[in-house]
């Protein structure tokens, strides 16, 4: 699908800074408060530098992560970051001697306090960046987004394992799209160990801000001084949290902290409302081209389809993000007259023609990779629009997302689907929706052949999907025929389950017919499946139609390796909601019989497992079925799925002995 955008993201104030973003900072206003929370003053930082030994799994660690927000109930904000970080290993030079910061300079100001190179002694290898560059960010031509972001580009000297280098960095958001927005994020644990995080949120004692604390092993300090509200998250010496396979990620013991002003999604509503309320509009002629469109429509639903080809085929993405443009939908007029829109102009247009048509429809707000916390109402967490139909007779709404036609009314991209969005009505009241979810549905492969007696494979293989995820996912694929040279490119590339064969033909779906599931056929021909040997020949199984038991032996190893399971398993990421079934049928040549694997069969909470072997007259029949499950259990299930990945892994069959019967 294209990068859908609602353009929030790109307009909101420091994207790659703000929202939780680690950029590096600590400005000499906030100097004083820094200096009151640190657990070491500054002039002693360094002197945490760490024996390179005890981390050798790390290339560099933390001396120090933080940052100090300074919030004011508008929403206007400081923001302040500091990192001082030891480089231990040569991987780490790249990332940190090379670093950039985006901002938005129509209503964000950065200031770099500093970025200087150090020996832990403290003597100072480089005072200030060898190189500097502001550029704007560069508008893809694929599906292009023009903001007024800048980066700010940095190179350091003299970066090298056993220095230390050391950035501060100060972002003023002086015009907040909201006032009284309010979105701030961080992560105390980290990928690499930290001596030392802090984490300090200023705002007016008349501001209540949402708090979300998530595994913190330690109590925040408050302080209420002078008509301002000060929390403070102070840790020291924190490890990467423990992971094990397998487990859900809102299990994982990763420490954060999340913060969200008193805002509530009703307010976000009413804000998007006000801005996008008198857009909805058709001009006569865009009416009668609307019209027209559907003028061979026969129903509700052959309407739906026709706006949505319409608007999602034949107008480009584009988006142009400045101002309040980031936010305000532009009319319909303007959307057809230059030939694009980005998501919110094309939802904005689609809800204008289906209103005059007599189907009502709505805005959506969301987030086009899914992930909002619920509990946190902010603008900054959608970054995407699509729009909700009513349907008569069924409760509930069927979505639209006009970026893309590869879905039809009623589903939607895999990213959000389950997430949270927020439907916006006309009196600019509005209501929580949850996206459908598909099911994994099913995936075939399957190959149908003959066996010639010098060992020589002809047949027809093909891929198939039914239903939820995976039929989508094929269809996706060949949404658009393949023109010539992509057809001989794919011809080059097709699968060939035995070695050597040569494509004669492929059969490609046509991903746009829903009213038959796609598949692949590829007609093979010569290819090598058996070595003959007097009255012997090996039939190697082909990777695509055998067991998968070094895969099942491999999880059995590191599981039993791993220390006592302390998380929850999620089955979902086990195998995945997905069926998936390889079929071999191959006809051998006359008297000549397989000694066959035994079948396999194991079930458990986890999923599955089918494998079958028989031989019926010449024919020479493989079926293997795997179908996941869903739900998440406690540790102690971790022996029952030892047990079924055992029972899986002894489904080894790589070679079938065929004889010749005399």
């Amino acid at each position: 699908m294209r990068p859908a955008s609602f353009s929030f993201v790109a307009a909101a104030a420091g994207a790659v800074v703000l929202g939780g973003s680690r950029a590096p900072g600590a400005a000499p206003a906030v100097d004083a408060m820094r200096r009151g929370h640190s657990k070491a003053p500054l002039d002693t930082i360094y002197q945490l530098a760490v024996d390179s030994a005890a981390y050798r799994e790390y290339s560099f660690v933390y001396l120090l992560d933080e940052e100090v927000a300074h919030y004011e109930a508008d929403g206007r904000s400081t923001r302040t970051f500091r990192q001082v970080v030891q480089i231990l290993k040569p991987a780490a030079v790249a990332g940190w001697a090379e670093r950039s910061i985006s901002y938005q300079p129509e209503r964000e100001k950065v200031t770099v306090n500093w970025m200087r190179v150090v020996r832990p002694s403290g003597e100072v290898i480089s005072d200030k960046p060898s190189q500097s560059q502001a550029s704007d960010v560069s508008a893809s031509l694929r599906d292009p987004v023009y903001t007024q972001t800048k980066v700010l580009r940095y190179s350091l000297s003299n970066v090298a394992p056993g220095t230390i280098v050391d950035l501060s960095t100060t972002i003023e958001n002086s015009k907040p799209p909201l006032p009284g927005d309010l979105l701030a994020s961080w992560s105390v644990s980290m990928p690499t160990p930290a001596l030392r995080s802090l984490f300090v949120l200023d705002v007016p004692a008349s501001v209540n801000p949402r708090i979300i604390e998530r595994h913190l092993d330690f109590k925040r300090g408050e302080q209420i001084d002078g008509g301002r509200h000060r929390f403070t998250w102070a840790a020291r010496n924190v490890r990467p949290p423990r992971r094990e396979v397998f487990a859900p990620d809102s299990s994982i013991p990763s420490m954060s902290i999340r913060v969200g002003s008193p805002l509530a999604w009703s307010d976000i509503g009413r804000w998007y409302n006000g801005l996008s309320k008198d857009r909805y509009v058709l001009t006569p002629a865009l009416t009668a081209a609307v019209d027209s469109i559907v003028r061979q429509a026969r129903s509700a639903d052959d309407t739906v389809t026709a706006l949505h080809r319409w608007i999602a085929r034949d107008l480009r993405y584009v988006s142009i993000s400045f101002g309040i443009g980031g936010y305000q939908p532009r009319f319909p007029e303007a959307t057809v007259a230059t030939g694009f829109g980005d998501c919110k102009d094309k939802a904005t247009l689609f809800i204008a023609a289906a209103r005059h048509l007599g189907i009502i429809a709505y805005p959506v707000l969301l987030n086009s990779f899914g992930g909002i916390d619920k509990e946190l109402p902010a603008i900054e967490q959608f970054n995407h629009v699509i729009a909700a139909v009513e349907r008569r007779g069924i409760p509930g709404y069927g979505f639209l997302d006009l970026t893309t036609f590869d879905y039809p009314a009623g589903e939607v991209p895999p990213s959000y689907q389950g997430a949270f969005g927020l439907v916006v009505l006309p009196d600019g009241s509005s209501r929580d929706v949850t996206f459908p979810k598909d099911s994994g549905g099913v995936s075939e492969q399957r190959f149908v052949g003959e066996l010639t007696p010098d060992g020589h494979v002809t047949g027809r293989f093909s891929l198939a999907a039914r239903g939820g995820l995976a039929e989508n996912t094929l269809r996706r694929a060949y949404a658009e025929p393949p023109d010539s040279a992509r057809r001989a490119s794919l011809k080059r590339e097709a699968p060939r389950p035995f070695p050597d064969a040569t494509v004669d033909t492929i059969i490609f779906p046509d991903g746009r017919d829903r009213t038959v599931p796609p598949a692949i056929e590829i007609a093979l021909r010569n290819g090598e499946g058996a070595k003959p040997a007097g009255s012997l020949m090996i039939l190697s199984i082909p990777a695509n139609f055998s067991g998968s038991a070094q895969v099942y032996r491999r999880l059995v190893e590191e599981l039993e390796r791993a220390d006592k399971r302390r998380l929850p398993i999620d089955a979902g990421r086990v195998v995945g909601p997905l069926t998936t079934r390889r079929e071999l049928r191959l006809t051998l040549p006359a008297g000549w019989t397989a000694q066959l694997p035994a079948p396999v069969s194991a079930s458990s909470v986890f999923g599955t497992y089918q494998a079958e072997y028989t031989q019926t007259g010449r024919e020479l029949h493989i079926v293997h079925v795997i179908s996941g499950r869903t739900g998440t259990y406690p540790p102690e299930q971790i022996t029952t799925l030892i047990d079924w990945l055992k029972s899986l892994a002894k489904d080894d069959a790589e070679f079938i002995p065929l004889m010749r019967g005399t």
